[in-house]
């Protein structure tokens, strides 16, 4: 049933009740959307919940021209989809900058499937306190390059531009923050694990 035009004139008026009920109305059906999405009960309730946050913060935005449901479900998807890539990302940065032997040979940029961040046999959250410790090393330059590169995965020529550098500068500071870090990062394992 589309009670768009009779809750919408409430939503608009902050009324706590009209707000209520389009959570009551919509949650459950978001909620198991997006939980097909991410497969991940406590993300699940925080993406709901977020959805629920936008659509109270960008409801003047909202034209009309289809149902409130139809729009907090496109909230929600978008929210879960940014999750996910969100997610994908901090993976791979964080399998990325896992910590390897001297012997091994490894290139700088990983090729093909990353694996996953789990499978360092590190908890995600003190791999990413230990790779926060370790930039903290790296020189703003360097620093820069890891933040645009493998966090916010710009190309290399959108990385070149942003920091005003020739490509191979990028790929040559790359390269070097990431030995940095492999070596810090395995001093830090070997110094927890004695």
């Amino acid at each position: 049933m589309d009670t768009t035009r009779e809750l919408l004139p409430r939503l608009l008026a902050g009324e706590e009740a009209a707000w209520g009920e389009l959570h009551h109305d919509h949650y459950p059906r978001l909620w198991s959307s997006v939980q097909r999405i991410l497969n991940n009960p406590s993300l699940t309730d925080d993406v709901v919940q977020e959805t629920f946050i936008k659509a109270h913060r960008d409801i003047r935005r909202f034209e009309g021209q289809s149902q409130i449901g139809t729009w907090l479900y496109r909230i929600a998807i978008n929210q879960a989809l940014d999750t996910v890539r969100k997610k994908q990302r901090t993976e791979r940065w964080l399998s990325f900058l896992a910590p390897v032997t001297e012997d091994e040979n490894q290139p700088c940029m990983p090729e093909g499937e990353v694996p996953s961040a789990a499978s360092t046999g590190l908890e995600n959250a003190d791999l990413r306190q230990s790779i926060l410790i370790a930039m903290n090393d790296l020189s703003v330059e360097h620093r820069a390059v890891v933040q645009l590169r493998l966090i916010d995965e710009l190309s290399l020529e959108e990385t070149a531009q942003l920091l005003r550098c020739k490509p191979g500068t990028v790929n040559s500071r790359l390269h070097y923050a990431c030995e940095h870090l492999r070596r810090k990062l395995g001093k830090l394992k070997h110094t927890s694990s004695s």
